[in-house]
């Protein structure tokens, strides 16, 4: 080999390793085009050449500077290919290929350790690894557990046993069987998108009060961790100025009122140590590589060259954005041949249709074949000269952000890192981000790609139509693209946030009627551009189980991941039971791995259907094996299915006998992931099995309508065995619903310690006015099966509701007051103690309490079973009654033994009795059964009564309320929005409003718009919604007396 020239060894993410020969004084660039020449990579700007510098840190290559500058004995040093940039979706990789070095790299992280998770997420993805690598599970090669070490798959343990583990990993690598690996590789991506620490390379450092933190860049901004736990997150959005002094990393955020004497937005300045300046620095880099490949259209033009003396780094990105990576892909006429997949383990026997696998000899690429010109990969050539290169690195950089827009302009002055470049800033080329909170069109930086900006408002494609006449109608007008399942389509530019309300953060408090609690919201102004999606209504209903399925698995990670973390880090799981918790966790663990298969196989089946997925089909794909299949694994999981009523049991149990498991679990009741109560969630699977058969049967009415149910034979088995698993549950769900509910109202009401009874059953909540010596008051009234309980609610911090008094149904006598001087909606309650006389706020409300306390009456005295107190002081009617008579008149003893009785706990402004008490309505137990049925997910576009921007947001409907969140994505709701007593019906010509699928939500002036993407979500939401809403008109929209048979 000539002087002149050096063998440079790379291993590739397969492990394999690849000599490349190069010349000495070649820049980083020739490598990089050599390796991407070498694997045939299109999509190659998410990938990157790491070296190990002097002090132990890993770089990445520098395409524009001379190798030997950077690396030092470059014969005797190994290189690694690695992935540089890690999209939010993977989903948006373009290629096979890709993905499946993507995939390759996750395992590396997984055995690296860098991927903490649960130990059913790590089950599950070691099995999509081993489906990818290994293929099919066979029992010839899968008797034993070698196989599984050999692959490599885990990483160090510490709390779990390997061969348990395995164990479960060679499970679930059974049920995959079929699976293709380039399902397995995106299956595996979906997962583990959703991880905390995904794509994220934690650096030690201290912040300002000396604490040991953790930073990293993620493509949505800095983000800051605490051991294993992200403590902050500071978006691009929120950067003015990055920059580093030495080995101190500096953060300048902007704030929206702090302005310095030039007009220009000034914030603090966050300062952070880490262990040398050179790991200072580049991270600071790569901080500026993130920024540029995520956030801009473009990568930036390099920096001019100074006249006389240079200050500061003129250090750029130079590669692609990923904007225009996706571009480059789209319009590009490249074809791959096969590619073969590395695997340290092979099955003995290989199926015909089974790829060989590969082992790469070491491949030589000459010098010669090394254009400098631009080739296939994009990558720029070196247009410096040597001295301008090596001169990037004597001065101290600094990174400036312009207060204007979302740029970043990097300065080249050398000054203090907290001082603002105005000549820098006056270069900006960024357009003003909007800050009017309901601002009609967002305009986005020419330089900026819309759909990476987390935290800023997104451009509206429907914004380019909104000057056509609402006369020019199409046929069929064609569907709002917003995405399928949380998949992201490539060409959608959009992102949105959710608006806050007044420009501030909502109390955690109820206010008024129409409240729309919001937290951390920012104002957008969003509509998707439209995109042709099936027309066919089966898509649509396919589309609904697959929406709803998302919405269902988180419901489950709330207990297996959220609340067992919650007792872990407490050190609290030795309190429940070891047949508690194995059914809590084990049990319901076991659904979530199931149901995220099934996800998983449901999206991708949705994303061909689309023409998304890999096989690129856009022509009808059923769904009814998949459904077949599904109900009938189901069936063998029945006994977790239908625990529900005995996890409540059990839980009540230990919450009495343990009071730190009872605090524990109510402060868990206050994250924001729960945004239900705790023991709702545990019904969730007798629920979905409703789901199932509601789905099923809609589908099969759509193909009767089509007249080709007869080709759906696996549709119809389905439906059976959905039936058979509804009907077994039917009964099972009544009883544990209303256990549920009481379990609830003893631990948040103050008073009713013994509310607990096995036939006693709840059947209305509602606000109604009592006549005291004040004159009639606002009370919230209990009605259950043997008795009646009032409760007004405390001005203390706790916000809960506080007993008055009970009363005993048996006896009791309801009198409707009439007459010219009788009040409205008044009636009298009779009982053997006392009489009470209340007034509701509608004539309907009183109707619907007059018909339960009917009926309950009627029960209640067929009873012979002795009456039992729901109360905690169980004395008789004097005692009661005179506990009633020093609280209404302002005594407070009582009221104050009784909040002793239970920690002080703050509720949730959308819990039911809390909205009764703001909108005056009511809400009964048949009306809570209804709503199980009523349960629906899925994207919507929402638009308020004075804004003309709309924003995507994807919304859940439960409990009588909507959550909305960013995307399907998010843990926990960003805002919340109780349903009962508003109306629901469409725009009216004075609403303005001229685009399809749109309803109208209204309570009293609260007004907001929702537009659907197609005509039978548009009728999906209006059915769903409608059982929760009331319109002047209705009388009863449930038979209640159904429930009491």
């Amino acid at each position: 080999m000539p002087h002149s020239s050096a063998t440079v060894r790379v291993q590739m993410l397969d492990h394999s390793v690849h000599t490349y020969d190069v010349k000495v004084k070649s820049y980083g660039n020739m490598l990089l085009q050599s390796v991407m020449k070498d694997i045939n990579l299109l999509e190659s700007d998410y990938f990157g050449i790491q070296y190990t510098d002097k002090q132990g840190n890993r770089v990445f290559l520098d395409p524009l500077k001379k190798i030997k500058s950077q690396i030092t004995n470059i014969s005797n040093v190994v290189l690694h290919f690695v992935v540089r940039f890690f999209p939010p979706d993977p989903g948006q990789l373009q290629e096979e290929y890709t993905r499946y070095l993507f995939a390759l790299q996750v395992k590396q992280d997984i055995v690296d350790g860098l991927l903490p998770c649960n130990e059913n997420t790590l089950v599950v993805m070691a099995s999509y690894i081993a489906q990818s690598e290994f293929g099919d599970w066979n029992s010839f090669d899968c008797s034993d557990l070698s196989y599984l070490r050999d692959l490599k798959l885990l990483p160090p343990l510490v709390d779990m046993n390997e061969h348990d583990l395995l164990v479960k990993v060679s499970e679930n690598h059974k049920i995959r069987t079929g699976e293709t690996k380039a399902d397995s590789d995106y299956h595996l991506l979906d997962i583990v998108r959703r991880l905390e620490q995904y794509g994220l390379r934690l650096l030690p450092a201290k912040d300002q009060e000396n604490t040991d933190i953790k930073l990293a860049v993620a493509h949505m901004g800095v983000v800051v961790f605490r051991g294993n736990s992200k403590i902050n997150t500071f978006n691009w959005a929120r950067i003015r100025k990055l920059s580093f002094k030495k080995k101190r990393f500096l953060i300048k955020l902007r704030t929206e009122t702090s302005v310095d004497k030039n007009g220009q937005n000034v914030g603090d300045i966050l300062v952070f140590v880490m262990a040398s300046r050179d790991t200072c620095k580049n991270f600071w880099r790569h901080c500026i590589e993130y920024h540029a490949f995520f956030r801009l259209e473009i990568h930036p033009d390099p920096a001019p060259k100074p006249k006389i003396i240079k200050r500061g780094s003129t250090f750029r990105y130079s590669g692609k954005t990923q904007k225009q990576l996706h571009e480059l892909v789209r319009n590009s006429n490249f074809r791959r041949t096969t590619f073969v997949r590395a695997s340290a383990r092979k099955p003995t026997i290989q199926p015909n249709n089974r790829t060989p696998q590969f082992n790469s000899p070491a491949i030589t690429v000459t010098p010669s074949v090394i254009s400098t010109e631009h080739d296939d990969s994009g990558i720029p050539s070196p247009i410096k000269t040597e001295a301008e290169v090596n001169g990037h690195v004597t001065t101290t950089p600094d990174l400036t952000i312009a207060s204007k827009g979302d740029g970043l302009v990097y300065s080249q002055k050398e000054e203090k890192p907290e001082e603002l470049s105005p000549s820098s800033m006056a270069t900006a080329a960024w357009q003003v981000e909007s800050e009017h909170l309901h601002s009609s069109v967002v305009s986005v930086p020419s330089h900026e790609t819309p759909d990476e900006a987390p935290d800023t408002t997104a451009q509206t494609a429907e914004s380019q139509n909104e000057s056509k006449s609402a006369e020019q109608a199409a046929p069929l007008p064609s569907p709002v693209n917003l995405h399928s399942g949380g998949m992201s389509d490539p060409n959608d530019l959009t992102e949105v946030s959710a608006l806050s309300v007044n420009g501030s953060v909502a109390s955690s408090v109820v206010s008024p009627p129409g409240l729309l609690s919001t937290r951390g919201l920012k104002s957008t102004s969003s509509l998707s551009s439209e995109t042709r999606y099936p027309s066919s209504q089966a898509y649509y209903i396919a589309k609904e189980m697959l929406t709803t399925e998302r919405t269902y698995v988180k419901d489950l990670e709330v207990i297996t991941t959220w609340f067992k973390s919650a007792l872990q880090k407490e050190g609290s799981e030795s309190l429940l039971p070891e047949n508690t918790a194995n059914q809590l966790f084990g049990g319901i663990g076991s659904l979530v791995a199931l149901h995220q298969q099934f996800l998983c196989t449901l999206d991708d089946r949705l994303s061909s259907w689309e023409g998304r997925g890999s096989t690129g089909a856009t022509n009808d794909q059923l769904v009814d094996d998949l459904m077949l299949s599904h109900m009938l694994v189901l069936k063998k999981y029945l006994a977790s299915l239908e625990n529900g009523e005995s996890l409540i049991t059990a839980i009540e149990e230990v919450g009495d006998a343990e009071p730190k498991f009872e605090s524990l679990y109510r402060e868990f009741e206050l994250q924001k992931v729960c945004y239900l109560p705790f023991n709702s969630f545990l019904l969730k699977p007798m629920q979905r099995i409703a789901h199932y058969k509601l789905i099923t049967e809609r589908l099969m009415n759509y193909y009767e309508a089509e007249s080709t149910l007869q080709q759906h034979p696996e549709l119809q088995s389905a439906y059976k065995e959905a039936s058979v698993l509804c009907t077994a549950t039917q009964e099972r769900l009544k009883r544990a619903h209303n256990l549920q509910k009481m379990a609830q109202l003893r631990r948040d009401l103050i008073g009713v310690e013994h509310l607990l009874k096995p036939n006693r059953t709840f059947i209305r909540e509602g606000s109604l006015y009592k006549l005291s010596r004040k004159g009639f008051q606002q009370r919230l009234f209990f009605l259950f099966s043997d008795c009646l309980v009032y409760t007004s609610k405390g001005v203390t911090s706790t916000n809960q509701f506080k007993v008055h008094a009970e009363l005993p149904l048996q006896g009791m006598i309801i009198e409707v007051n009439e007459g010219e001087s009788a009040v409205p909606n008044c009636f009298s309650i009779l009982s053997a103690s006392k009489t009470v006389i209340v007034a509701a706020a509608t004539q309907e409300e009183m109707d619907k309490w007059l018909e339960d306390f009917s009926v309950a009456i009627a029960r209640a005295g067929r009873e012979m079973d002795m009456y039992e107190s729901p109360l905690n002081n169980a004395a008789g009617s004097l005692s009661r009654l005179s506990m009633e008579q020093s609280s209404e008149d302002g005594e407070g003893s009582v009221r104050n033994s009784m909040e002793r009785l239970k920690p002080p706990m703050q509720h949730r402004s959308n819990a039911t009795m809390h909205v009764c008490w703001h909108r005056n309505t009511s809400v009964s137990s048949s009306d809570h059964l209804v709503s199980l049925k009523n349960q629906l997910s899925g994207y919507l576009l929402r638009k308020f009564k004075n804004s003309n921007g709309w924003q995507k947001l994807w919304v859940v409907f439960t409990n009588f309320c909507l959550f909305f969140y960013k995307s399907n994505q998010d843990e926990s709701p960003l805002a919340s929005l109780p349903l009962l007593g508003y109306t629901i019906n469409s725009p009216t010509e004075a609403d303005g409003i001229r685009k399809d699928f749109v309803f109208k939500l209204k309570f009293k002036t609260h007004v907001y718009f929702f537009r659907a993407e197609s005509q039978y979500t548009y009728n999906r939401w209006i059915e769903v919604i409608s059982s929760a809403t009331v319109t002047s008109q209705r009388t009863r929209l449930f038979s209640r007396m159904d429930s009491y048979q």
